[in-house]
């Protein structure tokens, strides 16, 4: 009988490498680099000129827009169907406005602190 790591390596397709356990972190993951990934995403943003008003839109990919609002998927399609926040459709791609993620993140409300 193959041990269970055999079997899993002649399952996956050729060309693929092994998958990594999904609880193993990043060791690069830091405060300091997240500005640096808002950075990026920021200098990589399509723009588009919304007709409505002569501006600017700063779009990305859906998954980016989610990294860089610091939300997972379900929430973000939970915003849009709220329309907390704007997306659009570019071909087969869900494109998110990250002036509307500025815009949802301006309007939380702060934590209360009680007083000592």
């Amino acid at each position: 009988m193959r041990d269970r790591r055999e079997h899993d390596e002649t399952q996956r397709p050729p060309g693929k490498p092994a998958s990594t356990p999904r609880s193993r972190k990043c060791a690069s993951h830091s405060a300091g680099l997240d500005v640096i990934v808002a950075e990026i995403i920021e200098a990589h943003a399509g723009t588009m000129v919304d007709n409505d008003n002569n501006k600017r839109r700063r779009l990305v990919e859906f998954k980016d827009g989610c990294r860089y609002g610091k939300f997972g998927k379900t929430k973000a399609y939970e915003l849009i169907a709220h329309e907390r926040i704007r997306a659009y459709k570019m071909g087969g791609k869900t494109m998110i406005d990250l002036d509307s993620v500025d815009e949802y993140h301006a309007s939380l409300p702060r934590v209360e602190t009680r007083a000592s």
